[in-house]
């Protein structure tokens, strides 16, 4: 699964890609309706996607984003400090706690080539 949030000061987008096991593809984009930081925004769109496949009953998921620090804080590499973004990761780390087996693995922005295009379609969409 890929992920990738994005805020800008008039607005602030998610987007999620999740592929199964066999390689099909599943892309989501949404609009949040609140004023957050980009921080938050990965976070949102991470939150969002774990959620999904929990609904979905996945057992097993990788996480790939170019949030270096989303993914440094989930894998504990780096501590969560901020008081804005605690919350966000209390959450995920619950979540994550709900499969069997979870990876996060950090990637680079053109290797979230799908995410990343998501969030340019959606953000020109509300233009």
């Amino acid at each position: 699964m890929y992920f990738d949030g994005s805020s800008t000061t008039t607005s602030t987008g998610v987007n999620i890609v999740i592929q199964s096991h066999d390689h099909y593809r599943w892309y989501f984009s949404l609009k949040l309706d609140f004023d957050c930081t980009n921080n938050q925004a990965e976070y949102e769109a991470l939150v969002i996607d774990l959620n999904i496949l929990h609904d979905l009953k996945a057992a097993r998921v990788l996480v790939l984003s170019d949030s270096k620090i989303v993914i440094n804080q989930l894998n504990r590499t780096f501590c969560c400090m901020s008081y804005t973004l605690v919350p966000y990761h209390i959450v995920a780390s619950y979540l994550a706690g709900s499969f069997i087996g979870i990876t996060f693995k950090h990637i680079s922005r053109i290797q979230n080539t799908d995410a990343d295009e998501l969030a340019q379609i959606a953000f020109e969409a509300q233009l």
